[in-house]
């Protein structure tokens, strides 16, 4: 005879999960690291902790690099897709000029100006000044740049569409699949590292400037690492969490007069002897591909317990200081699953508890069994990011910050 169904008091509403960090947990913390700087360590020991067996000596680094700004994806993913059909560049503070193939000058000027850039037959078409220049590589050139006029008025380009604006180096325009592409070229040690914004510049002001100066090391280890242009986009890098976070000149100049960004620039030029020679996080002699998060929940994780390949360098370490550093709102944090997305993650047909009975080694969850009022049970298992996302999108936040769970609760 088969069971009746459980009545309603036999199971709860809903169920508040109560947990802490905040992302996937591989690499360094960047919590972990300001309350590390502020308990009295250095920029390489945090990286040396955080890092299995890596070192960051001063090391050859290229001069340049190039990081898309506007453009296609450079690896087809539908979930970032291409950018708009055409954009406006506008330059403001000092001189202009625009090149064509061969350095050949096509176009200049003084004071503000708006180049419109679109396509035509997959070729860049930019248009200035009353006159329109197709083909390329076209570049924008403007004054005050290792490129142009050192010396001139610093001028500032910014880009419809992009998230930063841009200080230094020059934008080389072409077109792919149909949109234009958009590249800023710039020395990788000082200007492009100035814009990367992946850690509060403040954090230099509270006791975390040597953290600073390892988020300086692994931004420009990541960099290094990808020393091959990519042939979609022509650039090393996106200026996005697909690689990395570059606004450039709104990093550099962050805060009140660049208040904030004075800090960065600071802790930026602590790692660098120079154009061609900074320190840069190694691991048996090769940059790392360094990769770094938010905050832990006490531990981090192993490479493979997050996604599939086992890094060497990237292993489960001890991390108390995410959960003591000041400010980290993710030390602690709740969501809510309601009872029917509870029957739909777990195929059940109604839940009465919820737990976790497995950890992987950075005590990030494993196993979820649920189990019904009549005893039934069912299990999720997966990576914990995958982990993550199963849950995440089940809540009605629609995701979870971090798979360090501590409890899952009947509210």
């Amino acid at each position: 005879m088969a069971a009746a169904p459980a009545q309603a008091s036999h199971y709860p509403d809903r169920f508040t999960i109560e947990g802490s960090g905040y992302g996937h947990g591989v690499g360094m913390p960047q919590y972990g690291a300001y309350e590390m700087a502020r308990e009295g360590a250095t920029g390489v020991a945090i990286l040396k902790h955080y890092y299995a067996g890596a070192r960051a000596p001063y090391t050859t680094t290229p001069a340049r690099i190039s990081v898309q700004v506007f453009g296609p994806d450079p690896n087809g993913n539908p979930r970032y897709g291409d950018d708009a059909s055409s954009t406006k560049v506008t330059v403001t503070g000092g001189a202009w000029r625009l090149r064509g193939p061969g350095g050949v000058t096509l176009a200049k000027g003084a004071g503000p100006e708006t180049f419109t850039a679109s396509t035509v037959d997959n070729k860049i078409r930019v248009a200035v000044d009353g006159k329109r220049y197709t083909g390329g590589p076209l570049r924008i050139h403007w004054s005050g740049t290792t490129y142009w006029r050192q010396d001139g008025a610093p001028a500032i380009a910014d880009v419809a569409g992009a998230h930063g604006t841009y200080r230094h180096g020059r934008l080389t325009l072409t077109a792919k699949r149909g949109v234009p592409n958009i590249v800023n070229d710039l020395l990788l040690n000082t200007e492009y590292l100035y814009g990367v914004a992946e850690m509060p510049s403040s954090w230099g002001l509270s006791g975390g400037k040597r953290a600073l100066r390892a988020q300086a090391m692994t931004a420009r280890s990541y960099a290094m690492a990808h020393d091959t242009r990519r042939k979609i986009c022509r650039c090393h890098v996106v200026d996005d969490v697909r690689d990395q976070n570059f606004t450039g000149w709104k990093k550099e100049n962050e805060g009140n007069n660049g208040y904030y960004g004075k800090v960065w620039v600071r802790a930026v030029d602590k790692t660098t002897r120079g154009v061609r020679e900074a320190r840069v996080l190694r691991y048996q002699g090769a940059p790392v591909v360094a990769h770094y998060f938010s905050s832990s929940g006490g531990r981090t994780a192993n490479s493979e317990e997050v996604w599939s390949a086992v890094i060497p360098y990237e292993r489960s370490r001890k991390d108390p200081y995410s959960l003591r550093a000041p400010g980290n709102s993710y030390s602690s944090w709740t969501r809510t699953l309601t009872q029917q997305a509870a029957r739909d993650l777990f195929g059940l047909y109604n839940v009465a508890t919820i737990e976790v009975t497995r950890t992987w080694a950075s005590g990030q969850v494993r196993t979820l069994r649920a189990t019904q009022p009549n005893g039934k049970t069912a299990t999720l298992t997966g990576k914990s990011d995958q982990m993550r996302a199963w849950l995440g999108r089940a809540t009605t936040h629609g995701s979870l910050p971090a798979a360090w769970i501590r409890s899952i609760d009947p509210s």
